[in-house]
């Protein structure tokens, strides 16, 4: 029985580092330039602050952490004033952000910071620090489209972007559901990451979880799935990595999988120790699963549902522990009242060659309109009928299923049988 593969997508987006933004005011007041950088792109001259300016902005950055804002805000209407050049006009609407996302108005951070950018020949570093900033706060408005066009312009004029950068495009990608760019950049950001010593976060993983199980990659998946159980232990992840081999058609390694889970006590809920115990009876290991599923009814972590002890019966059935067997599915059969619970009762109390109980339930089974196996009950009560030596009623129940296609072949061959034996038992009585 396949368990379907459900990944959960919540925690992958980590707006929490968002509080990253912005930029202050700069602690000089000459304006950076990209003379430090090593790249090789043309350097661009900046022109400097005048100590005026550089005062006046560090005042409003001091109110707004004050959480003075109308104040700061009026600093700044007055700085506005005064004629500036290219760079100060570019850090005074920098300030403006920086007011502005304080106030958590991201609306009014983003349309300051697109005047920072729309400047010539503001600094390389200030270009980058805003547009970085803009796609983080289009994506805090859950923006994507605009959020990803910002964060392509950003690296663009990025020599090396670090792995932090890629893994939050691969979040806006994958919002927008381009799941075959995305995985490139999460791939990226973790190969990064492993190479500075460190290992991935768990909601990266989770990320690139999430690209595999959108593009339907389930080897990926599960060797994904694999990292976040090794790093991350947590019930989730074990038990979806034994639905994904489940889908792969890996019963071995989903049957590992859970009962490594079972050992270390991940598995509190119904559904994963009814699905280890399909698991167990798939291997023909029914007597583990049988006392899997009980202990998950004594704890009340299973509960005593029709279907759920008819399981457990059925587990009993096949380690042939007829006892416990009959025990399950009498309480199942009373409580579902199903034609197919009396029917596995009755293929007990067969194999217990305890006949009147037998056509007891058989008959119960056959009384069931929704019950899709008369075939084999028909079948099944000639059988009973004829070890009860009502070979009558035998030929009459095999007769009954004759007239299905699927058991017509058997119950001609017991027919057949039922004959030749009326007729030897009449030849005998005649002898005698």
């Amino acid at each position: 029985m396949k368990k379907p593969v459900i990944i959960a997508l919540s925690a992958i987006l980590g707006y929490s580092s968002l509080a990253l933004l912005p930029v202050a005011v700069p602690q000089a007041a000459a304006a950076e330039n990209s003379d430090s950088q090593s790249s090789k792109k043309r350097v661009r001259r900046s022109q400097t602050m005048r100590p005026v300016i550089f005062n006046k902005l560090d005042a409003v950055r001091a109110k707004a952490d004050e959480k003075k804002y109308a104040e700061a805000l009026d600093e700044l209407a007055s700085v506005e004033k005064i004629r500036r050049n290219s760079y100060e006009q570019a850090m005074t609407f920098n300030m403006y952000a920086y007011v502005y996302f304080n106030q958590e108005d991201y609306a009014g951070a983003i349309k300051a910071y697109e005047q920072v950018v729309a400047i010539d020949s503001i600094p390389e570093s200030l270009e980058q620090t805003t547009l970085y900033s803009l796609a983080k706060l289009y994506l805090i408005q859950e923006d994507y489209k605009k959020s990803l066009v910002m964060l392509n312009k950003w690296f663009a004029v990025v020599e090396k972007p670090g792995p932090e950068a890629y893994i939050l495009r691969a979040q806006m990608q994958f919002q927008l559901e381009q799941y075959g760019k995305a995985l490139p950049d999460v791939k990226k950001a973790i190969a990064l990451v492993k190479q500075q010593g460190n290992q991935p976060k768990e909601n990266w993983l989770m990320l690139e979880r999430a690209v595999y199980y959108q593009n339907k990659d389930f080897n990926n998946l599960a060797r994904c799935l694999q990292d976040l159980a090794t790093l991350y232990p947590k019930p989730q992840y074990w038990t979806q990595l034994a639905a994904v081999y489940s889908e792969l058609n890996k019963p071995l390694k989903e049957l590992s999988t859970l009962e490594t889970a079972y050992d270390q006590g991940y598995l509190k809920r119904e559904s994963d120790l009814i699905s280890l115990a399909y698991a167990l009876m798939g291997q023909d290991i029914p007597y583990k699963a049988a006392n899997i599923l009980e202990k998950g009814l004594k704890d009340e972590i299973i509960k005593p549902t029709a279907k759920n002890l008819s399981t457990l019966g059925d587990a009993w059935m096949l380690a042939k522990e007829y006892d416990k067997a009959i025990v399950a599915m009498t309480k199942a059969a009373g409580e579902s009242q199903k034609g197919s619970d009396f029917f596995k009762l009755a293929q007990i109390h067969t194999e217990r060659q305890e006949w009147k109980l037998a056509l007891n339930n058989v008959n119960a089974a056959l009384k069931d309109d929704d019950f899709d196996k008369s075939s084999n009950a028909y079948i099944l009560k000639g059988n009973i009928l004829f070890n009860m030596n009502d070979l009558n009623g035998a030929r009459q129940s095999f007769a009954a299923a004759e007239k299905f296609p699927e058991a017509e072949k058997t119950a001609a061959q017991w027919l057949a049988f039922v004959e030749a034996e009326q007729k030897r038992r009449e030849y005998m009585a005649s002898v005698n």
